[in-house]
This record gives structure tokens, sequence and C-alpha cells, in this order.
């Protein structure tokens, strides 16, 4: 087994390797060079004529992202990962996540993603490794270590700076040279120099100015000369923004397509000196030296002695859920449940069932089975034990369906009117005006675009994508007065939306999207409010739009009051969800809309309430913390979290992870 271990992992560079590179490359016309640098979707381009097939690679990074619909182990996410402190974890879950990458075919995991957690709303903190560098350091040092004996690279992710989701095409991260040697940097130096990765990803924005695509200081003069980086250096997706910048800037292959990197940009700049013949083949020789070093020329990277569903990694993905739990509270010692002594038991929840595995966006991988809080806890519980369940929470859709209103203050007809514009801006006479029920329009998010292959392909083909805006008017009439909460469900990037309520702007992401899901607690008057939704969206992500608006005192579903109140103990699975924590757009501190109000209606009427939080890090538990007992950070344990929080709740595991960020009380200490 060692042998083989050995004969999968890189091997070290050497003049062989070299002349082997040059030989393929001098066969290759300048043309063929610069077709070579852009990719096809996910993967380098075979040149079958000089026996290269193309180089696969697959999102992550917590499972292998298939990008045929094909599900996967789903493992617990990075900052579950990592809240273990265990590096000897993290290398037995990147090993796990190459064999199952082997299984596939695929050569490049793009993983592991490592940017610094610097706020609890950063929409990708999930899928990284907390605050600190060093420990940034040694989990993703274990972990590619581990990936790469497999013969599959990694690729770590983002380089630099990374570290929110809104306007990340635009932002630009101005750092001094103390503060990215000790926080930005350490973690792509270990990743580099002890874990000898094969490729970086770089990232979308700017640092200290420059586009990270185009940015020779960190791609040339830092990778390359200083740390001593051999491997490939690839834009994230659509990341590139110039040609001759990316092409002089150290990137050597645009991704997903070469839209810029290609004949028709770079041909011109090679002919007028913008760019070097030189230059183009450092990049194939990056690509082609790495490939030679996993032994990609020599075997199919399909491994036909592994099973898709590899059984043997069904217990790494438990052991990553369970070494991650976070025991933040526990009051009067009430955990560990004593099993004997429980008769029935309350699961409640926006996140209790189905389980929630991985936040949204490019980590979101598709498990063959996902163990939910309620299956789990059921299956350790067993027969003797009743398990209630309820959701707790009507979800936003169901909420959105069922918020009447009326196309006027008085006499006006159900619904809302919707103006629709072939723009942007609202700009100019609407394209059409029509009558919806309500403000509910599934659309289409970054979730759903990257679930769906046709989608992806749209997305980047290259075509010029449509724009389009629409005004959403009604009016909203309260009954009785007092607090209500409106909830808003977007898109993310791609768009961008705005709320007025009798006029004044309560919601602000038309240009900035601060969250997926805002949503305010309000006071309102009895009688009419005007109701004002303005939405853009640039396809093909765009158009999903939903507001819900209820009383406070309704938003809590009655049947789990009661359930609470007769049951034994309660577990709250609060927290998050691809549709509220995702890539593209940052999230609330806040828990989602209505669950500080389950947490507090469910603890007065049951003292033994425990709450477990999904979510990529700390979250708003000021109105509820000192109403609870019992408290878990359980981050999102990928397919098995349910079956690893019941075995903490019940004392067959311990709860040892520890915090990797700051968690803060209120939003103003951070």
């Amino acid at each position: 087994t060692a042998a083989t271990v050995l004969a999968q992992a890189p091997q070290p560079d050497s003049d062989a390797i070299h002349a082997r590179v040059n030989a393929i490359l001098h066969k290759m016309t300048l043309e063929e060079k610069l077709d070579y640098i852009g990719g096809t979707g996910f993967a380098i381009r075979a040149m079958p004529k000089l026996d290269l097939p193309a180089f696969e690679m697959s999102d992550g990074p917590y499972g292998v992202r298939s990008n045929a619909g094909l599900p996967s182990t789903t493992y617990a996410v990075g900052i579950g990962l990592a809240a273990s402190w265990d590096r000897g974890l993290a290398a037995r879950a990147g090993e796990a996540i190459g064999r199952d990458a082997r299984a596939r075919g695929i050569h490049y995991m793009l993983g592991p993603g490592i940017d610094i957690y610097r706020s609890p709303r950063n929409g990708r903190n999930f899928e990284y490794f907390g605050e600190d560098p060093f420990l940034t350091s040694a989990i993703a040092t274990g972990y590619i270590t581990g990936m790469q004996t497999q013969g599959v690279s990694s690729t770590v992710k983002h380089f630099l700076g990374n570290n929110s989701e809104f306007l990340r095409h635009d932002s630009d991260t101005v750092v001094d040279e103390r503060t990215l040697r000790e926080i930005y940097l350490p973690g792509f130096e270990a990743a580099v120099k002890k874990a000898h990765t094969g490729a970086i990803m770089d990232s979308y924005n700017f640092v200290n100015g420059t586009h990270m695509t185009q940015n020779g200081h960190f791609n040339t003069d830092l990778l390359r000369k200083e740390w001593g980086f051999k491997g490939v250096n690839m834009s994230d997706w659509v990341a590139t923004y110039d040609a001759v910048g990316a092409a002089n800037g150290g990137l050597d292959i645009e991704m997903p397509t070469g839209k810029f990197m290609n004949r028709k940009e770079l041909l011109p700049a090679i002919k007028s000196g913008k760019v070097t013949e030189a230059t183009i083949d450092e990049k194939i020789f990056h690509i082609l030296d790495t490939a030679a070093r996993f032994g990609w020329l020599d075997r199919p990277q399909a491994d036909p002695s592994l099973s898709l569903f590899d059984a043997q990694n069904n217990t790494v993905a438990l052991d990553t859920a369970r070494e991650g739990i976070v025991l933040l509270k526990n009051e009067g010692n009430l955990l560990p449940l004593n099993k004997s002594a429980i008769k029935s038991i309350l699961v409640v929840g926006p996140d209790a069932y189905p389980g929630v595995p991985v936040g949204g966006g490019s980590a979101g991988v598709k498990p063959f089975h996902n163990v939910s809080d309620l299956e789990g806890l059921s299956t350790l519980l067993g027969p003797g034990v009743t398990v209630y369940y309820d959701r707790g929470l009507p979800t936003l859709s169901e909420l959105a369906r069922n918020t009447h209103f009326t196309t006027a203050a008085e006499n006006g007809k159900p619904g809302v009117t919707v103006e629709t514009f072939h723009n942007a801006d609202l700009s100019g006479p609407p394209a059409s005006t029509t009558v919806a029920r309500s403000i509910n329009n599934a659309g289409t998010s970054i979730q759903t675009i990257i679930e769906d292959p046709e989608a992806m392909a749209a997305l980047f083909s290259g075509a010029a994508p449509r724009e389009s805006s629409r005004r959403w008017t009604g009016y909203y009439t309260v009954a009785q007065p007092g607090r209500y909460i409106l909830a808003l469900q977007a898109p993310g990037e791609g768009s961008g939306n705005r709320v007025y309520l009798d006029d004044k702007l309560i919601i602000d992401d038309w240009k900035i999207v601060r969250a997926i899901e805002p949503h305010l607690t309000l006071q309102l008057l009895a009688g009419p409010h005007k109701i004002v939704v303005e939405d853009w969206q640039r396809s093909p992500i765009g158009g999903r739009i939903r507001l819900a608006i209820v009383a406070e005192s309704k938003v809590v579903n009655a049947k789990a009051k009661e359930l609470a109140a007769k049951a034994d103990a309660v577990v709250i699975a609060a927290g998050f969800d691809p549709d509220s924590e995702s890539e593209g757009g940052d999230r609330t501190f806040d828990l989602p809309f209505g669950q500080n109000q389950l947490i507090r209606e469910l603890a007065a009427v049951n003292q033994k309430t425990i709450v477990a939080v999904t979510s990529g890090g700390n979250v708003d538990s000021q109105s509820w913390i000192n109403q609870i007992p019992a408290y878990l950070e359980a981050w999102y344990g990928g397919q098995s979290g349910g079956t690893a929080l019941a075995e903490v709740l019940f004392g067959e595991v311990n709860p040892s992870g520890h915090l990797l960020a700051t968690f803060e009380r209120r939003a103003e200490d951070n």
C-alpha cells in the first residue's frame, strides 16, 4: 500500500522532467500555445496530436462537486475541519477527497480555501480555516499533503485578500507589508513551501491597486522568485480583466475560458512587443511540468480500483463532523443528556430537516446520503424515545406567498404592480406593466447556476449578459399595530435590490449586496403601508426576489410551542443554508428571519432548550443567550452532521472543537 501511495504522489522536479516538457512545448505553434492558456469550462484543453489529455478540474473543497451531477462523499466544511485543530485529521480528509477525485478522473481539486476570517458576515467563511495564520497554515499543509499523495493537485485559493463577497470583482484590499507577512500570506507560504501545492488560484479582487490576476508583484516576485512556487497559477472563474496585464502579471491559465488570454488579444500584443513569446512559454512549461510531476502524462487519472462511493471515506467524513463541534455554553451541566432519562425530545428549526451539509456556491457538494439532525437523533435514541419534529418557522417562500398586498391604499385590487425595464437602472418608460399576486419570484441564484451544467455553460459562454430591472409596488395593510418582520431574498452577485417602506429607504443592496437575505424588525401602525421593491439583474444570474412581512408574534408555529412544552428536552437546529450563506454575497450577523424569536419562545416553555447553530462563523446571540442553558457551534457538518451532533448531545463523543475566530458579543465589537 505504501508503495502504491508513493507512486501516486508528485515526483520532485528534475532535468529529465524539464527535458520532456520542453520537447512537448517546442512542438507547439504559437497559436496552439495561446489556445492552451485558456480553459474549457472545467479543464485544461486536450491536445491529441501532442498526446496531451484534458486535465480535469472540480470544485470542492469538501467533496468532489462533480460537473456531471454525481454525488460524492461530503466532509465537514473548512471552518469545521480547522476547529478540530488536528493536522492529522486534515491530512485524512485531503487524502479521502483525493481518492474521490481519482475515482472520477479529476486532476485538480479547486481547494482548499484559506482566506483569513475577518468578519462573521463574509459569505465564504465556512470554506476557510479561521482568523489565525498559524492554524490556517497547519491545517492547509495537512489537507494539501494528504490530497496530493493520491496524485491529485490541490489548488489553494483565493490568492490574495478575498475576505468578503460583496463587490468581490471591484474591491481593493489595501494591506501594508507587515500585515501581509504576518496575517494574509503565511497560509499561502506554507502551502507552497511545506505542502508543495500543485496549483494556486488568483482571486477576483485588487490588492494594493492591482487585480490579482495581473499582479506581478505577488504572482511572480513573491510566489515564483521568493517562495520557489513551481506549479500552475490559474484565475478564479471570470476573474481575468486584461489580456496583456494577466499575461505579464504571472497568470498561467485563464478560467473558465480564454476570454482575454487568447489568439485575438495576444497575437497583436506579441507582434507589438507588449508580451513576449517566452512569457507564454513559461505558462505552458508550468502546466506541463506540473502534469509530468504528478504522473498525468503516464497514466489515466481515473483509477478503476476506486469506487465512486468509497465506504472507507464515510468514517473520515463522520470524524470531521465530530471533531469540529464547539461547546459554547453548558449551564448547570445540562449536557450530556442522559439517554435513559429522556422519554421525549423535540427537534425543531429550519436546519433540523433536511440536513444542511455545506453552505452555498461552488462549495455545494451533493452527498449520497445526508444525515439530518432529526435522523441523527432518532437513530441514536431508537424506538424507546419519542422524537418530535416541527420546522418551527415558515420558509421565506411560503411567507412571501402568504404576504398579501393591494395595488392601492384604498379600493385596490389584490396583488402588486410590477413594472419591467430593459435596462439595469429603471430608466425610461417600462417595457411592460403587470399585476403579480405577491413578491415571490424564484429567479436564478448563484446556487441554481452552479447546480445546473447547462446554466453554467451559458454563464461562461462569453455572450454579453442581458440587463433588466423591475419595480414592485403594493400596499400592505396592518390590522393590529406592533412589531413586524420584513424579510427579503435575492440572488446576490449579478444583481441588486432596495426596499422602500412608506417612501423611506430601509434596505439598500442596490450597488453593494451586503446580505443575500436581509431582514428587519419594524414597529408598524395599523393601516396601509406602501411597499416598493426595486431590483436589477444581469443574466443568467438574477431574477430571484422574495419579500415577506409577518407579525413577530405570529412567525413561530403554534405546533412547535405545543411540542416544546411537553418534551423532556428541545434541540433547536438554527442557522444558515446555501440560500442565506453563500458565495456571491455576504450574510447577516443576525440569524435568518424569525429564528431569534423561535429560540426565545421555545426557551420560555422548556428550560432544557439546546441551540445548535449551523454557520460559517459567529452569529448575534444577545437576544437569547441568557435564556438557554446550552449552545453549540456545529458549523456545516457535511453528510454526517446529524450523527455527530446526536453523539455529542448524548455524550458518546466529547465536544472537543475549539473556536478559531473571535466570537464577538455585538457587531460593534468586530
